[in-house]
């Protein structure tokens, strides 16, 4: 197990959690996330909500869809990670990780809603749709 840390741009909200190997850490290309990072495709790692907490500040949330909230840094506006309905994962981005190369991604999701000049990982499995999660 890998404890990390990570933050937002202004350092107004940071986070731990607890990395195992066989988390799923996939890059998605869905436009939701396009739309919440400003990016072509955004990387996760998903960790049940035991693993995971915020350790200064607040997040702000906005329900994305139906099933799903994204949490923000309500001053610089930095995405963090995300939760769902059901309370079973957050969604950590890998960008506001302290250290981003200690989890490598091991899949790719939405690749229908990939960006033609986005570049993608061939050996990396890839979903057409959401990857599947075991949380």
């Amino acid at each position: 197990m890998a404890r990390l840390t990570g933050g937002c741009l202004c350092g107004a909200v940071t986070y731990s959690l607890e990395y195992l190997p066989g988390d799923v850490a996939d890059i998605c290309f869905c436009r939701e996330c396009r739309k919440a990072s400003g990016a072509a495709s955004l990387p996760w790692v998903q960790v049940p909500p035991s693993r995971f907490r915020v350790t200064k500040g607040r997040a702000r949330g906005y329900a994305s869809s139906a099933h799903a909230t994204r949490w923000f840094c309500p001053d610089c506006g930095g995405p963090l990670y995300m939760t769902d309905d059901e309370g079973r994962s957050v969604g950590v981005t890998l960008g506001s990780l302290d250290a981003p190369e200690a989890i490598r991604p091991t899949v790719q999701g939405w690749v229908c809603e990939r960006v033609s000049w986005q570049a993608w990982d061939e050996t990396l499995p890839a979903y057409e749709k959401a990857p599947p999660y075991d949380l």
